[in-house]
């Protein structure tokens, strides 16, 4: 799988006037996450990789796996 560049989650914030965007990707044939996230500013930058950063960890094992494949 390709990760997803900054590049897609800038071109939604211009697109869509949007000061932050968080974006969730899933592979299911290589079963990776990708995470991207982008703000206008310093300020909208910290404040998403923040966003990003929680959400990375309230899924840490994985929001596509089988419920009897999570971790502990």
């Amino acid at each position: 799988m390709k990760r997803l560049p900054i590049e897609a989650a800038k071109y939604i914030s211009k697109k869509y006037d949007l000061d932050q965007v968080l974006v969730l990707s899933f592979d299911k044939k290589d079963g990776i996450e990708n995470y991207v996230s982008y703000g206008k500013t310093k300020e909208d930058c910290r404040q998403a990789a923040i966003g990003i950063d929680r959400i990375r960890e309230f899924l840490k094992y994985g929001i596509f796996l089988e419920e009897n494949q999570k971790g502990e």
